[in-house]
């Protein structure tokens, strides 16, 4: 069965490595590393500030820095650029602000052409630290279950079959409304909404694992060597289903249909 390593943060790229080279045994070969150069260029400018790198963002520069399988360029629209010879020209380019960013303690780990970009909040000097969107936003709740999150997507796209639900804030604060809780999308804490997304899980029919290690304040995930799902709270609410039996699809699409009305 398949397996998502969880250990302690100095071992975060040999556990990912072990747990995605488990379904799709060619993606360590595509990884390339940072090179040393490039690694110290990007340790300069955080020291500028008064910041360091942190370990578990530098230990997954050093294994997959310029070239990560397409691992974080899933996020959006899959085209981030997560790459360090990106980075560090966007981090010399005047009229980028990823200095300015810095100043505030967050530091661009992952680029996208919409403005949508990744961050690392390193003011708190933590060795694996919260991920934050463009607008100062929680993200997720660490670098390394991120890494993992991603990691999780590759293994959704290995089922023949998949379904997904999206809502807009509007439509997801009926639904939380008409099911009585009290929270909206916009306020309301994280835990008052994940209450609502582990009602939701138990709600569908033959999903009896427990919720995944990597999972955090606004991402939801469970697996089996059947089945794997998603949910995610950041914007509104996002589910992906992926599963091998059409039986078990059909009986999920038909819950949610219930749930969401559709």
């Amino acid at each position: 069965m398949v397996q998502f390593y969880q250990g302690t943060p100095e071992s975060v790229m040999e556990r990912l490595h072990r747990t995605i080279s488990y379904f799709d045994k060619s993606w360590s070969s595509k990884c390339v590393p940072a090179s040393d150069e490039q690694i110290q260029q990007l340790e300069n400018i955080c020291a500028e500030y008064g910041y360091y790198v942190p370990k578990v963002y530098l230990d997954y520069l050093k294994a997959m820095g310029e070239n990560d399988g397409g691992l974080l360029e899933r996020e959006w629209d899959g085209y981030m650029e997560p790459n360090l010879h990106t980075i560090l020209e966007l981090f010399c380019d005047e009229d980028f602000e990823a200095r300015e960013y810095l100043q505030q303690g967050l530091l661009l780990f992952s680029y996208h052409w919409s403005d949508t970009h990744c961050y690392l909040r390193i003011t708190t000097h933590d060795d694996n630290p919260v991920v934050t969107d463009w607008e100062h936003h929680y993200f997720a709740g660490s670098f390394e279950k991120y890494l993992f999150q991603k990691a999780f997507n590759i293994y959704q796209e290995k089922f023949e079959h998949k379904l997904s639900v999206g809502t807009s804030i509007m439509t997801c604060d009926t639904l939380l409304k008409k099911y009585s809780f009290p929270c909206s999308i916009c306020g309301g804490t994280d835990e008052e909404k994940m209450e609502f997304v582990r009602w939701l899980v138990v709600s569908l029919p033959d999903l009896h694992d427990k919720e995944a290690w990597f999972s955090d304040n606004q991402n939801y995930c469970s697996y089996n060597e059947h089945y794997a799902l998603s949910i995610n709270i950041h914007h509104s609410l996002r589910l992906v289903f992926s599963c091998d039996d059409i039986i078990l699809k059909k009986k999920i699409d038909t819950q949610l249909k219930r749930i969401f009305k559709r």
